[in-house]
């Protein structure tokens, strides 16, 4: 007996190209609504300038054709590219198996189904993606990527009211590229094991108004009354395509609430700041990716990164909103000034994605807070990438200190990633567990840059994955922080061993390590340790360089290799890094791990194989069957 509020669906028969009357259907998909809450989202574009696209929804009947029985649920005219596609979403439907038909003139990208009252937990069941946003085969890798397409900066991340921990991340779900930015929705009880929701926010179609569109990175929080507060950057134009201006586009900062935590309730939303402030220098162009949090005295606040127009420096700054323990923040944002400005290094131009989290209770004065940002080179000449003295790029610094609700003074800083691979984090803290949480985005952009040729990065080169849920904890002197992945990260062991690589560095004036995982396809990642710190080597990257951290001397190495990512924490975090696998799959990935050391330096070395299974409906084994045997039994309705 199916229960009564859980959708399940099933793919099938999705290779057939059938002629019905004047139009070809090319493509069908049978799909089992359950209620009339059951809910599809498609997405269709013509298949080329001209031609229309339509859909049609053909229901549970005994006799007839498409033409005669089939509703036309969408029909798309307009053409804009080849990666925009039109969205649909259908519901209200009587419990049934229906069949999902397109023409000759479609492409379809996108389709899947869920049931609203329990998607938060049984999530997305995915019926069709089109191959421009298939992944690679990374099944059972650990690292949370999107489901389909590409995804890049995590933005409103936060734990809900019910206990849920929420993930929302910039996407692109129609190919494995960057484009008009979505935002991608996933929930988790544990950070670890994640439920696909369905896609949270959809931009409109201004692609014929020739700029870059989307809902760009932000930040979520929990309101008073219950509801989520969403907030992220958009950019329009002020000045016809082609005209040379001082200021060609602007960027504003958007807000909106969501009461089921599915979709926006876009009766709520409103820019809440339409301009960057007046300051001496003044202010370019790239003023986004604002996140919202609480703070001293129980206020709201905000931070937006920024560049200066003659290139001086980057910036981080700060807004205020005047109302204590308001149950919407649409209105009442009032700039505080400056937060932070970084002229350590020429080479930086822009704050991206500034955070500003607390390591403890944000309302205690006595708490200290890490400011962190992405160092870039916002709108001054290519390439985009900020380098520092050791050629790294998109450099993550954090600065460990103290904020009073205007002004944050640190006290020391280091750097998220000794690597570079991974950047635009977000994080909260957590007064249920008392930790506080991050996450962020593998993107080792250099070896794309070296590959390529193309010092601009445009998204090309594969699907993306986020880092591991990581967590900010302050050593026991204060003077550092590490930067170390959750210890309920051990649950994927399938061997537990005692222990994990250590050694005795006071046993010799000298000493060595090295841990080299090779690919299948010859590529190899070299960690070494010695007198001079940690060295790390990609031999995929032509530059031949190492990255050093110099004088570093651990005693204990953590190191998670999986099929696209491998990350790297020595000393519980205190240095830390991420490296992302060029042409990953299940077919290429680490195929042997080699590991070097001086005689009696290396104490215990162990290893453990991870096993993790993406989430799938406990319903939807049981019920393909049924599924299955109703698909056939009505395939004499359309055939």
């Amino acid at each position: 007996m199916l229960p009564s509020l859980l959708l399940l669906a099933f793919l099938f028969a999705t290779s057939l190209f059938l002629i019905h009357g004047t139009e070809g259907v090319s493509r069908r998909v049978n799909v089992l609504l359950l209620n009339d809450s059951s809910t599809l989202h498609v997405w269709v574009r013509p298949v080329k300038k001209g031609e229309v696209a339509k859909v049609y929804l053909c229901p549970p009947t005994e006799t007839g054709t498409i033409e005669q029985s089939g509703q036309l649920v969408a029909e798309c005219k307009q053409y804009s590219s080849d990666l925009w596609h039109d969205f649909i979403e259908i519901n209200g439907k009587t419990a049934g198996v229906y069949t999902l038909t397109w023409t000759e003139t479609t492409h379809a990208s996108l389709v899947y189904v869920f049931e609203p009252k329990t998607v938060l937990e049984e999530g997305i069941n995915i019926l069709f993606i089109g191959e421009e946003a298939k992944l690679s085969n990374l099944e059972g890798s650990y690292h949370f990527r999107a489901p389909f397409g590409w995804n890049s900066d995590t933005c409103g991340f936060n734990k809900s009211k019910d206990g849920l921990y929420h993930l929302f991340y910039q996407h692109f779900p129609h190919a494995v590229q960057w484009y008009s930015m979505h935002w991608g929705h996933a929930v988790s009880k544990d950070l670890i094991n994640w439920v696909h929701l369905p896609i949270f926010m959809i931009p409109p179609n201004l692609l014929h108004l020739d700029f870059e569109n989307g809902h760009f990175t932000g930040s979520s929080i929990n309101l008073p009354n219950g509801e989520l507060g969403v907030f992220w950057s958009q950019r329009i134009s002020d000045v016809p395509s082609g005209t040379v201006a001082e200021y060609p586009w602007r960027e504003l900062q958007q807000y909106v609430t969501t009461k089921n935590l599915i979709r926006p309730d876009w009766t709520t939303h409103k820019t809440i700041i339409e301009r960057f402030p007046t300051v001496d220098p003044p202010l370019g162009n790239n003023f986004h990716d604002p996140v919202v949090f609480l703070g001293p005295g129980g206020y709201y606040y905000m931070t937006v990164g920024a560049e200066r127009k003659n290139g001086s420096a980057g910036l981080v700054l700060l807004y205020k909103n005047k109302n204590k323990h308001a149950d919407q923040l649409d209105h009442d944002w009032e700039y505080q000034g400056v937060l932070y400005e970084d002229k350590r290094n020429e080479e930086l131009r822009m704050c991206e994605c500034p955070m500003l989290i607390a390591l403890g209770d944000p309302l205690n004065t006595e708490t200290e807070w890490v400011l962190s940002y992405v160092s870039d080179k916002g709108s001054h000449p290519t390439p985009i990438l900020a380098q520092d003295a050791e050629g790294r790029e998109r450099m993550n610094p954090l600065f460990v200190g103290h904020f009073d609700g205007r002004k944050f003074e640190h006290r020391f800083v280091q750097q998220m990633d000794f690597a570079g691979g991974s950047f635009t984090y977000q994080g909260f803290y957590d007064k249920q567990s008392g930790r506080t949480y991050l996450i962020g985005w593998v993107c080792d952009i250099s070896w794309l840059n070296d590959n390529t040729g193309d010092p601009n990065f445009d998204g090309r080169g594969g699907a993306t994955s986020l880092t591991l849920p990581k967590e900010f904890v302050l050593s026991e002197n204060g003077q550092y922080l590490m930067v170390r992945p959750l210890p309920e990260l051990a649950s994927l062991r399938e061997k537990k061993q005692p222990h994990i690589i250590t050694w005795d560095n006071g046993r010799e004036e000298t000493f060595e390590l090295h841990l080299t995982p090779t690919h299948t396809n010859g590529k190899k990642l070299e960690f070494r340790i010695d007198n001079n710190g940690i060295q790390l080597k990609r031999t995929w990257v032509t530059s031949n360089k190492r990255l050093v951290v110099y004088n570093a001397m651990p005693t204990k190495i953590h190191i998670f290799i999986d099929l696209d990512t491998v990350e790297y924490f020595a000393d519980e975090g205190r240095w830390s890094a991420s490296i992302r696998l060029p042409e990953a799959s299940q077919e290429k990935r680490i195929g042997t791990i080699e590991l070097k050391s001086a005689p009696l330096m290396l104490k215990e070395a162990s290893m453990w194989y991870l096993n993790y299974k993406a989430h799938k409906s406990a319903y939807l084994q049981q019920t393909e069957n049924i599924i299955k045997n109703e698909s056939i039994k009505n395939q004499k309705t359309y055939f």
